[in-house]
């Protein structure tokens, strides 16, 4: 930003380290979420990670999901679940943002991290609080 001098004001040289400085912070403290698009093939597999217990999704359409851990509104892990049932994308078949399963309800799983490391979360609790499980696709 420039003065009516055209001398670089303070602010805005503030203002861009201030920028940089989280854009170099956010990913080492993890904190940055980068949304993805997969294809159904790039689903099928298990994915695991943390109270997420496990979810294996078949080519079929099928999903087997096991210990998953249920919150309350609180974000209080209140009990787990497990099942068979079936599985499928948001918006469409080509390039998915969001998952659902017909067993353990809950709110839908969105896909990040990157196509070599793909990750997917969803909301667990007060989504106000930004808890999140966050499942790892196994290789």
């Amino acid at each position: 930003m420039r003065d009516e001098r055209g001398r670089v004001a303070a602010v805005g040289l503030r203002g861009v380290v201030s920028a940089v400085a989280v854009a170099v912070l956010m990913p080492a403290t993890g904190r940055m979420w980068q949304q993805q698009r997969l294809a159904r093939a790039d689903i099928a597999g298990t994915w695991t990670g943390g109270d997420a217990g496990a979810l294996r999704f078949k080519d079929d359409g099928t999903v087997v999901v096991t210990n998953l851990a249920e919150y309350n509104n609180d974000g209080d892990k209140v009990s787990e679940c497990s099942g068979t049932g079936e599985w499928g994308v948001y918006p469409d078949d080509k390039a998915a943002k969001l998952l659902w399963t017909s067993v353990c309800d809950g709110n839908p799983w969105e896909f990040g991290g990157s196509k070599a490391h793909p990750k997917m979360r969803r909301s667990v609790g007060n989504p106000e609080h930004g808890n999140f499980q966050t499942p790892s696709r196994e290789e």
